[in-house]
């Protein structure tokens, strides 16, 4: 506000200053004005330009006018300018008084001084917090002055005695008026003053009365230091030792409780500044630096320790040692035994310290030296051995005294004769600190052992003698055992190759009759013909179950199946089995329920798959009423999957039978015509591959439990659905119509089956035997065949991978292909997935090959698009 009016007073100022000119400039062509028409009115007669005269006078007139008009203009603004003035006066004199209201309502001393160091405005507070100062302090008065004042009423504590110092000091704090200070006052109070520079050079200082906080700091301060003492007292007092302090005249100045104990004393009787009584029981010696025993009337034994003080006074403690006082008589007795027993020992015990110097030594030690044990004990050992005993024992020494156990022997060319071989046992001696302070010798007398070992020696040479023959005969048999053995493992390989190729040829033959019977029964054939077609594909469907069961066993007794365990959520497994079984169980008039609980478990998805597949369908076949339950709950050992069906049940004496190969029950036989026997000999050995244990609970005439024990998983770890298999999808047969099909086999059954099955699919099949037999088609054809299908094993060592790689690259196009082949080896199923192949095993189910072609149809329909 101050400054707004210092502005309007500098704007008026320069306006005044151009209104005077402005009428100074009006006055003199006033003059001239006049002095012109006069001139004109004079000369008129005699001039003859009374025309420019006069045009001079019109232009001076304008110019009078234009200036009056600028005057008036001044006039205006000067009244304006006032009317401002008046209002920033009104407004400068409003907020004064404000300031002041509020400098009066400040609980604290305010107080203003110009930058000339003038009082320039102060409250009421100000004046009460000094209170000596109340008739001087005025506004206008100096800082200066104000400070005299002050040491002269005596209210600055700081001032007694040292008026300069003070003085200066306090002028030094108010110029720099960068914090605050502390004031003391006489009469017990303290101001904190905190003072800042204002804008114009001026200080503001802000007065506050802070005795109280002091005060409480005070009494903070004396609580805390008492709170210490009592911690210190208690302290001391706590302490196992007595402690006492005596000042230069031996006068007690401070003591403990456990001093009064140990003294035999009476608190009550000792003072500060007294001498000790005569009465007490610890006698006090010189007080220097030092410690001494003393043994109490009470028969306690104290070490007193003195320590002098700085002040040339002294402390002493005392300790209780009679325990240890104790102990070591008892030490000293306990040795005296160890002594006893040592010497009555058949063996020399020494004990030598990290310097090798002899501490301790048996009777049986001294006899074999014959020295006395003085001349023994306090000596190093080469000083008792001598170099010739040890030199040899040096490396052991070092060894103990490095912290390593050492037991080895020794040849005793000593003043005994009869100790011809000796033991020795160098343990180190270890401290708690881990460090080695010595070590133990023990030497034991083993010359009756090394004789009694030269005889066995000489007895053990001719053992061996006799080892030898017999070896010989034992070579020579398991030279013939190692024969048989071979003969045996090449029977067994012999066995697996004739297995392997008896199961290939097999299925070839089954795969062409599975081919011709399936393209049968897509003709139009009725009555008993359908029945018989019907009978037929039933019948391969039993064979080809019968081979892919025992190619399954053999595959898992060889070890052949790979187990691929994961983490995955068990109810997903059981979900899907349900979907997958409800359709069947329903058209047998039974009802199927699942019961989940939420458990990860850790197992192979598609191996565990079978062994339930295989409970359900046993449950299914044997259960003519009732319900089946397909449920998992958890168990302290695992999770517990299995089925609950409602059947005829097992007799407790069959239970083991059912596991075995080829074994069907006579009441299971007489439900259900169909089965082998083999399927729960899978569930066996696929549950041992798994290291799963099965459990089988059955009530003859009420029903069976089958189930499976399952480790649990990890819920983090948990996958999905984890290698499932893959689905067939329904393929229409207007989607096979027109494909051009290569078909390559070197069996001509198959390929006229194959043939016959796909021309009533609607494709256009060509058979070769061959690489030359396919090179030879295909330059018969307009375009590219759409798919190639080929098995694996032909004629003259070529396989079917070879001729689709020759094929494509004569075409110089990836043709869609599948391999169907009877060979389930993994090598073969990483070869055919390496090159993006499907893979079909024999024999063939029309429905998945039909699936299969329609794929691959739709890839070649993709690829002729592109």
């Amino acid at each position: 506000m101050e400054q707004e009016i210092d502005l309007a007073l500098a704007d008026r100022s320069q306006l005044l200053q151009h209104i005077a000119r402005l009428e100074k400039d009006n006055a003199k062509l006033r003059k001239i004005n006049k002095a012109l028409i006069y001139r004109v009115e004079s000369g008129m007669a005699d001039n003859g330009n009374s025309f420019t005269i006069f045009q001079v006078s019109a232009e001076l007139e304008k110019r009078i006018q234009e200036r009056t008009h600028a005057l008036e203009r001044a006039m205006n603004e000067l009244k304006t300018s006032n009317i401002a003035l008046e209002e920033a006066r009104l407004a400068a004199e409003q907020a004064n008084n404000r300031l002041g209201v509020a400098v009066d309502t400040i609980a604290d001393g305010f107080a203003q001084w110009d930058q000339h160091d003038r009082l320039v405005r102060f409250n009421q507070r100000f004046v009460e917090l000094q209170p000596a100062l109340r008739r001087h302090v005025r506004s206008g008065m100096q800082f200066a002055e104000y400070l005299d004042h002050l040491a002269d009423s005596g209210s600055a504590l700081e001032a007694l005695g040292q008026v300069d110092c003070w003085r200066e000091q306090r002028i030094q704090l108010h110029r720099d008026s960068s914090g605050s200070y502390l004031e003391a006052l006489s009469d017990g109070r303290y101001l904190r003053i905190s003072e800042r520079q204002t804008a114009d050079g001026g200080r503001v200082a802000i007065y506050t009365d802070i005795s109280e906080i002091k005060r409480q700091e005070q009494r903070l301060r004396q609580q805390d230091q008492a709170a210490h003492r009592q911690l210190l007292e208690a302290t001391v007092n706590s302490l196992r030792q007595g402690i006492a302090v005596f000042d230069h005249h031996s006068l007690l100045l401070a003591w403990n409780h456990r001093f009064c104990e140990l003294a035999g004393l009476s608190p009550a009787i000792l003072r500060v500044g007294q001498a000790l009584p005569a009465s007490a029981e610890i006698p006090l010696l010189c007080p220097v630096n030092g410690s001494y025993e003393v043994e109490t009337v009470s028969g306690l034994v104290l070490e007193i320790e003195s320590c002098p003080m700085p002040n040339a006074g002294f402390v002493i403690t005392c300790s209780d040692v009679t325990a240890r006082k104790r102990d070591e008589l008892a030490l000293r007795e306990s040795e005296s035994k160890l002594r006893l027993i040592t010497d009555a020992l058949p063996a020399l015990i020494s004990y030598v310290d990290k310097d090798q110097i002899y501490r301790f030594t048996n009777k049986g030690y001294e006899d074999w030296f014959g020295l006395p044990v003085q001349e023994i004990n306090g000596r190093t050992l080469r000083e008792v051995l001598g170099p010739a005993l040890y030199d040899p024992r040096q490396h052991f020494v070092e060894r103990a005294l490095a912290g390593v156990s050492s037991v080895f022997e020794l040849k005793m060319p000593a003043p005994k004769r009869s100790v011809e071989y000796a033991q020795a046992a160098f343990i180190p001696h270890i401290g708690e600190d881990g460090v080695v302070h010595g070590f133990y010798a023990l030497i034991q007398d083993i010359t009756q052992t090394r004789r009694a070992e030269q005889v066995l020696t000489q007895a053990k040479q001719e053992l061996e003698l006799r080892v030898t023959a017999r070896t010989s005969e034992l070579r020579r048999a398991n030279s013939r055992l190692q024969e048989a053995i071979v003969a045996a493992e090449e029977a067994n390989r012999s066995k697996t190759r004739f297995f392997a190729a008896a199961s290939h040829d097999l299925l070839q033959p089954l795969n062409a009759a599975r081919l011709f019977v399936a393209s049968l029964a897509e003709r139009e054939a009725r009555g008993e013909n359908m029945r018989l077609v019907q009978h037929a594909a039933s019948s391969l469907e039993a064979v080809d179950d019968l081979i892919n069961t025992l190619l399954e066993l053999s595959r898992i007794d060889a070890g052949a199946i790979e187990v691929e365990c994961s983490h995955f959520h068990i109810d997903q497994l059981l979900r899907q089995l349900s979907i997958e079984f409800s359709p069947l169980v329903a058209e047998r008039g039974l009802s199927l329920r699942s019961h989940l609980c939420g458990a990860v478990v850790y197992s192979d998805w598609v191996l565990l798959s079978r062994i339930l597949r295989n409970f359900l369908s046993n449950a299914l076949r044997y259960s003519e009423h009732g319900r089946l339950l397909l449920a998992a709950r958890r168990t302290t050992e695992g999770v517990l999957v299995g089925v609950w069906d409602q059947g005829q049940g097992i007799p407790a004496d069959k239970l083991a039978q059912v596991f075995e190969e080829f074994q069907r029950l006579p009441e299971h036989r007489a439900m259900c015509s169909k089965g082998l026997g083999l399927g729960l000999a899978i569930v066996k050995r696929l549950a041992t591959r798994l290291q799963h244990r099965l459990e089988v609970r059955s009530q003859h005439g009420r029903g069976s439990f089958f189930g499976i024990v399952l480790p649990y998983g990890e819920q983090a770890a948990a996958s999905a659905m984890p290698r499932q298999q893959e689905g067939i999808s329904t393929v229409l047969p207007s989607e096979l119509q027109g494909l051009t099909i290569l078909l390559i086999d070197n069996e001509p059954a198959i390929l006229a089956g194959m043939t016959t099955l796909l021309s009533g699919w609607g494709c256009l099949p060509l058979a070769a035997t061959g690489l030359d037999e396919a090179r030879a088609l295909l330059g018969q054809l307009s375009r590219p065949p759409d798919v190639i299908l080929a098995d694996y094993h032909l004629d003259h060592g070529a396989s079917g991978p070879q001729v689709i790689l020759a094929l494509c690259h004569q075409l110089q196009l990836k043709i869609p292909a599948a391999i169907i082949t009877a060979d389930r080896s993994p090598e073969v199923a990483a070869e055919v997935a390496g090159e993006g192949w499907s893979l079909l095993s024999k024999p063939v189910r029309p429905a998945r090959l039909r699936a299969l072609i329609g794929h691959l149809g739709k890839l070649a329909l993709q690829q002729r698009d592109s």
